[in-house]
């Protein structure tokens, strides 16, 4: 089915063999509109970032809520991970996400000016 959105232009070039020329051009170009908003469409949602998954968590920014020896706790959109940090953190503190390796999370942690710039882009 998707495939013949793609080929509709060209197959509803058929119209001109079956009707006369000034009762298929309005519809083809009717078809033409149809299809350049789709396709449009189809673009625009092709180039959107990934919001959801492991690949959506990448550069989000969460909350510690606990400290351990060797790991902590982070509050990130509503669940609670394991999370591991080479930097110093404390409790309170907004860490970025670098990446997810199995169910904990590698974090580091931001900066002032790196927590405005990171929810600028949506990423908390």
């Amino acid at each position: 089915m998707c495939h013949f959105l793609l080929v509709l232009p060209f197959v509803s070039l058929i119209l001109f063999s079956f009707l006369p020329f000034n009762q298929a051009l309005p519809l083809y170009l009717l078809i033409l509109l149809f299809c350049a908003i789709l396709y449009w469409l189809i673009w625009k949602a092709m180039r959107r970032p990934v919001s959801t998954g492991i690949e959506g968590m990448i550069g989000g920014v969460g909350k510690v809520i606990q400290i351990g020896e060797k790991s902590a706790k982070i509050f990130y959109k509503g669940e609670i991970w394991d999370a591991f940090s080479a930097d110093q953190i404390s409790l309170g503190d907004s860490v970025e996400i670098a990446r997810v390796e199995r169910m904990t999370v590698i974090v580091r942690k931001v900066v002032k000016g790196q927590a405005r710039q990171a929810a600028s882009f949506g990423c908390h």
